[in-house]
């Protein structure tokens, strides 16, 4: 019965030996596929975005058309009929600079030869007149570069056009019919809008591209902040594992003291009783 029961018992400690051994197996596996990946997951590195693309190049002489010009001035003349020309109102001071002067006496001078074309009366002839009227389009002209979506470039553009519109027999003969009353101003206009709309285009594009990388920057920061967490969470199960596989190991080497000192005690033990016996059977 006692032989019975230390086999039985015997046979409980292997299966718990075997066991401790495969969670100490599980635990190394663990150890290592964690620090691989905190090695991994570690040395992960915002990845640049695409740059920012500029927005498709488009060159507003090209983009602003006369095709609908005709139609903004039928309706332009609407809206502006009892409104008085700006370049006809007067000015207060002398205006001395020069700037945009060259470009504000091409105008005039194609909106003379326009006039001319239409039968319109031109007046003031005399080069005081001339040069007051070239000195108020010239600050007409300076007000409207001032915007951020113009500047020099718009005005050689809406010279260039203004002067192209003036000499097209479409607009020659709308105001001849007399459709519309006022074209030299009206054209700028048309020519303001459509380049406002091309330029801000533009704006709204390189902005979206702007956005676009400082969003994908932040997202690929957080990436990166959220693989070095788990990496350090990688490392502390990893030491956890570490930790086990060293209390099992422990354990399995107390146990096999305890089981050495067990054999050790028990030969002792039998030998003892032998030499006994021995002595024994001597003196009989």
């Amino acid at each position: 019965m006692a032989t019975s029961i230390k086999n039985t018992e015997e046979l409980f400690l292997k299966i718990f030996k075997i066991t401790i051994l495969l969670v100490m197996g599980l635990a190394l596996t663990a150890i290592f596929l964690f620090i691989v990946t905190a090695i991994f997951q570690y040395s992960q590195s915002p990845k640049e975005p695409a740059p920012a693309q500029k927005a498709p190049v488009k060159d507003p002489e090209k983009e602003i058309s006369l095709d609908q010009l005709g139609k903004f001035l039928i309706d332009q003349e609407k809206i502006d009929n009892n409104k008085e020309d700006t370049t006809k109102q007067k000015t207060e001071g002398r205006d001395i600079s020069l700037l945009f002067i060259e470009e504000a006496t091409k105008l005039y001078l194609c909106s003379v030869d326009f006039g001319t074309k239409v039968g319109a009366v031109i007046e003031g002839t005399q080069d005081s007149v001339n040069m007051q009227k070239i000195s108020e389009l010239r600050k007409y002209i300076e007000s409207k570069a001032g915007s951020s979506l113009r500047g020099k470039a718009w005005v050689r553009a809406a010279v260039a056009f203004t002067c192209m519109a003036l000499s097209d027999n479409s607009i020659i003969m709308l105001r001849k019919e007399a459709k519309v009353k006022s074209v030299f101003l009206p054209v700028l206009n048309f020519h303001i809008d459509a380049w406002d709309r091309i330029q801000t285009e533009k704006v709204q594009f390189e902005q979206r591209e702007e956005n676009r990388v400082a969003s994908e920057r932040a997202a690929e920061a957080l990436r990166v902040a959220e693989a070095k967490a788990l990496a350090i969470t990688c490392l502390i199960v990893a030491a956890s594992a570490f930790g086990l596989f060293m209390i099992l190991a422990l354990y399995l080497l107390g146990a096999k003291i305890e089981n050495d000192l067990r054999d050790i005690n028990e030969s002792i033990r039998v030998s003892g009783y032998s030499g006994v016996v021995n002595e024994l059977t001597t003196v009989s």
